[in-house]
């Protein structure tokens, strides 16, 4: 055989050997097309694309690197120095995915990839592993021996792994993404029953302090929060108050907290969750409440959940370390939302519905006190006497308003005093009490109020006021008439209810209106009460108040008086009869019985002069009463009679 067969023969091993390995790796590609289309983890997928680069591009060294956070780690190699090796991730990196998208050369590995990797890892081909727009990692290969460099048929090969891992990766990115999307959904499908059944309860339950309770415990079992509390607004004091609280290490622990809102605080709707560890929120929450971050550190929270309706803040809850020590996630914060949302609601319910209970109870009091001043108007319109009147008015503010001291008095203008007819409740009431400065709006039509029992003897006289120990303040409503100008009548005093302050308006409102209507009754009473005096004149009144009058005469002009009383011991069925001569010389000539005769006369008499002028029967007994020297007034007068 010459040297040319010998030649010959070689060339047709060599294309044969050739062609045994393009077939032994395109064998090996179909392979990987069959592997590959199976789903595997990520960690799977570079495993075994390692062992493909390794297996069909014959390389010498391969290193596989994998992003893990925010950093490209070696998790596995061949062939280099390094075992481990950290690259920091680069946004620069993900250039390669969005611009370049194939398999690197020399050059282009020099262009993208930094060149102390390079030093460390010398390689002549790098496989970029790419899921969607993000270098997820890259395998660098290289071959030590110079003539043996990666040629045509070694990047198709390797452009054919990288499309087939890339695929891989995606799909399995896919998966991943599609099993989370699965869980979310199941998480947020749980979440919707929980808050169906939970809205359920809260809002079937209309007791307060309940639903505070009720709340919490909703909040703590779905959280699985160590600590957690429900904060909201409170009007009345005008903060944020904690309603509700539970500590699943100490379950008896209650704080007493309250947050207040800084006067220039700019709620941000679209922040409801605080978390407690970033400066940027807890800076935030001072700026809406005054010691915010410091108030609420004994409940120790790690989040903070804000309920709000447009640009008003409603309410919120802290959730504390999870006792799994398990991170909160979007889901639950957006339960809590949620169940916080229908927690205000209940919680609004509730109080409308004490409200409405409230001022149903108050209609219904104010229906009863309707009710009791109805009766109190029939009575009164049956009340035949100024007594009954007094007696029928005090009965009916003690049994149905709940008074437990007052009184009821005329009012004397002459004496310019209050005469007492009827009292409730007080020990040694005086007959009258002298209308002072202080009561002067009375006067006026206008009431008399003291809201204090200190008050009591600075303001009223002190015969009324000395007896009045187990009072609570003092309420005057005057008996008016309106004539010409208002006439006074009487008073109708009130100096303790039973189940309420004496300034409460409807209290006020109530003896108002009992001392209008009965004004024109006592008004009435008291006109005919001086008509049937007229009609048939009360002697002894008519000659009490002449006496008066005279009295003040004879003390204005210093002037004798004299009352002439003639009594005839035996009964008569006539009147006495004086002289005609008595009669031209007295013209005040009072009498009160059959038996007994008063006359009044300036001038001074002897019991002789008398008995000539007066020329009565002989058994009349004839006295003499001098002023000032036997009475200096009408009661000294009728003292004498007395006796």
């Amino acid at each position: 055989m010459n040297y040319e067969d010998v030649l010959s023969r070689i060339d047709e091993q060599k294309k044969s050997n050739n062609i045994t390995s393009q077939l032994y790796r395109y064998t090996g590609l179909l392979q990987a097309i069959e592997f590959f289309s199976q789903r595997f983890s990520a960690s799977q997928i570079l495993e075994y694309t390692y062992d493909f680069v390794t297996e069909l591009l014959i390389v010498d060294q391969i290193a596989v690197f994998s992003k893990q956070e925010d950093r490209y780690v070696l998790i596995k190699s061949k062939g280099y120095k390094f075992s481990t090796y950290i690259l920091p991730f680069d946004e620069s990196f993900d250039m390669i995915a969005k611009f370049h998208g194939h398999i690197m050369n020399t050059e282009d590995m020099e262009r993208f990839l930094p060149s102390d990797l390079l030093k460390v890892f010398p390689s002549n081909l790098c496989i970029p592993l790419i899921i969607e727009d993000q270098l997820y990692g890259f395998i660098l290969v290289n071959r030590m021996n110079k003539k043996a460099l990666f040629n045509e048929d070694d990047y198709i090969i390797a452009e054919a792994l990288m499309q087939l891992s890339n695929t891989s990766l995606s799909n399995y990115k896919s998966y991943q993404d599609l099993h989370n999307a699965k869980a979310e959904l199941d998480e947020k499908i749980f979440n919707l029953f929980a808050i169906n059944h939970s809205s359920k309860v809260l809002l079937s339950e209309l007791n307060l302090s309940n639903l505070y309770t009720l709340s919490i415990d909703v909040f703590s079992e779905l959280t699985q929060s160590s600590v957690t509390a429900f904060f909201l607004y409170d009007e009345i004091s005008e903060s944020f108050k904690l309603r509700a609280m539970k500590d699943a290490f100490h379950p008896s622990k209650m704080l007493n907290i309250s947050l207040y809102l800084t006067p220039n605080a700019e709620i941000n709707p679209s922040k409801t969750i605080l978390d407690m560890q970033n400066p940027e929120d807890i800076d935030y929450f001072n700026s809406l409440y005054h010691n915010g971050y410091e108030t609420v550190q004994a409940l120790d929270p790690l989040y903070i959940v804000m309920v709000t309706k447009n640009t008003e803040l409603l309410a919120f809850v802290t959730l504390g370390k999870n006792l799994a020590d398990r991170p909160y996630h979007k889901g639950i914060f957006e339960l809590i939302e949620s169940l916080s949302s229908s927690s205000y609601i209940a919680l609004s319910n509730a109080k409308y519905f004490k409200q409405a209970n409230e001022q149903k109870q108050l209609l219904q009091k104010k229906f009863d006190r309707l009710m009791s001043l109805n009766s109190l108007m029939k009575n009164i319109n049956s009340a035949k006497t100024i007594e009954e009147l007094s007696q029928l008015t005090l009965n009916t503010l003690e049994i149905s308003f709940g008074m437990k001291t007052g009184l009821f008095a005329l009012y004397n203008p002459k004496k310019n005093a209050f005469e007492v007819l009827n009292s409730i409740n007080i020990d040694n009431c005086p007959s009258e009490f002298s209308l002072s400065e202080d009561l002067s709006c009375l006067l006026e039509g206008e009431n008399f109020i003291l809201n204090s029992k200190d008050e009591i003897p600075l303001y009223l006289p002190a015969e009324l006021s000395n007896t009045l120990s187990d009072a609570s303040g003092s309420l005057f409503v005057p008996i008016v008439i309106e004539n010409v100008e208002n006439e006074l009548l009487g008073v109708i005093g009130v100096f303790d209810f039973a189940e309420s302050i004496i300034a409460e308006s409807e209290n006020v409102l109530t003896v108002n209106s009992i001392a209008n209507h009965i004004a024109p009754v006592l008004y009435h009473l008291h006109q005919l009460k001086e008509q049937v005096e007229l009609l048939c004149p009360n002697y002894e009144n008519i000659f009490i108040k002449s006496l008066e009058k005279y009295i003040e005469e004879a003390e204005e002009l210093f002037m004798n008086l004299e009352v002439i009383h003639i009594h005839y011991p035996k009964f008569s069925f006539t009147p006495i009869r004086l002289s005609d001569k008595a009669l031209e010389k007295f013209s005040k000539v009072y009498t009160l019985t059959n038996s007994d005769l008063f006359i009044i006369d300036f001038d001074s008499y002897t019991e002789e002069d008398l008995k000539n002028i007066i020329s009565t029967e002989s058994e009349a007994e004839i006295t003499i009463y001098k002023y000032k020297k036997d009475f200096t007034s009408v009661n000294e007068f009728m003292k004498c009679f007395a006796k």
